[in-house]
């Protein structure tokens, strides 16, 4: 039986398990990427609004996982990626609610009228890779393994994956998806696990080189804190980081 961690990023009726579309792309979801003009979020800034169904405690470290992405990603401490609660000139947004799994749109979308709705469960989502994992999403990124150049890292094994799942093991084009040049990431927090999908406990997806683990989902890969720089031309320049705040919060 697959675990409840594996299953809260499997919702069936999601992109890959975990990722939204505006209702406009539904039929052309995978040319929705990087590449698009619409995807990031402008200036880096991401409002965001979290909804009543989180203890104090819970939305605090929801706050503070947000506030260490910008620490990981700020250049010589200079604030690259800014998330910061939303006011009401703000119309795009995104909107953390205590729903069913752990899900979330994919860039800002500009142009779209929705809500740009990031979900996380509590009990299962409220850690801090867990929320990492959405909020890259949020900002625009997609899975690892999707890469249009995986199957040279990776082999999927198709026999082991549930049935009407194979579609979230497709791989983007080129066109659709930008890599940045960066190296294939077995370490990055937006790789699945070997196990996701599975329709019988066994590997669905397994380095083709030895003694490497996927799936993490315990901090921002180096690579990923790379490719966010490179995707929103961080620099340093901007807002410079505020002090390290001492105030401990649980989850």
């Amino acid at each position: 039986m697959l675990s409840t961690r594996n299953n809260l990023y499997e919702n069936p009726d999601l992109v890959e398990g975990d990722m939204l579309f505006p209702a406009e792309f539904a039929n052309s979801i995978r040319g929705v990427a990087a590449r698009g003009s619409s995807v990031p979020w402008t200036k880096g800034i991401v409002p965001y609004e979290i909804l009543p169904g989180y203890a104090s405690t819970q939305q605090a470290f929801i706050i503070a996982t947000m506030q260490k992405m910008e620490r990981l990603i700020a250049v010589n401490n200079y604030k690259c990626i800014q998330f910061r609660p939303r006011i009401a000139s703000d119309i795009y947004y995104i909107t953390i609610v205590n729903g069913q799994g752990c899900a979330s749109y994919v860039g800002q979308n500009t142009g779209v009228t929705m809500a740009r709705t990031v979900t996380l469960q509590h009990p299962g989502c409220i850690g801090e890779a867990h929320i990492m994992h959405e909020l890259l999403h949020a900002l625009g990124f997609y899975h690892e393994q999707s890469r249009p150049d995986r199957d040279d890292y990776v082999r999927i094994n198709y026999a082991n994956i549930q049935y009407g799942m194979i579609n979230n093991f497709d791989k983007y084009t080129n066109t659709a998806v930008d890599t940045q040049n960066t190296p294939y990431d077995y370490k990055s927090v937006m790789h699945y696990e070997k196990n996701t999908f599975s329709v019988n406990g066994l590997p669905t997806i397994e380095p083709l080189v030895s003694n490497v683990s996927i799936g993490q989902r315990d901090n921002m890969s180096l690579i990923d804190i790379q490719e966010v720089r490179l995707f929103y031309n961080c620099s340093a320049i901007g807002t410079t980081l505020p002090p390290i705040s001492t105030t401990t919060t649980s989850k």
